[in-house]
């Protein structure tokens, strides 16, 4: 881009916006009603808790310890709808909606 030249106004939005990738560590991934959760990085201790949206229920609650980069869930016993995934760790709450 070029600066202005003396005596001309710059209006804020008109001037280039920087943009940055957002760093994500982790990926949820929806197959056949298995959730597969895949991690950048090894965790050492996090929860995840799967919640049904219409009704506020928790299906799916686990707290891993050991040091995984991938987790499968598997939601075959669970009806369709709206479903609410939060990974939850020392650093990080990541959160997440989908439907089965």
């Amino acid at each position: 881009y070029k600066k202005p030249k003396k005596g001309h106004q710059i209006n804020p939005e008109d001037m280039p916006q920087a943009r940055s990738l957002i760093f994500q560590p982790t990926h949820a991934y929806l197959y056949n009603k298995v959730v597969a959760v895949s991690f950048k990085e090894t965790m050492q201790t996090l929860v995840i808790n799967i919640i049904k949206e219409t009704t506020g229920a928790t299906v799916y609650s686990q707290e891993y310890i050991t040091g995984s980069t991938i987790v499968s869930i598997n939601l075959n016993s669970q009806s369709p709808g709206a479903y609410h995934i939060e990974v939850i760790s020392k650093e990080d709450i990541l959160q997440g909606d989908f439907n089965l």
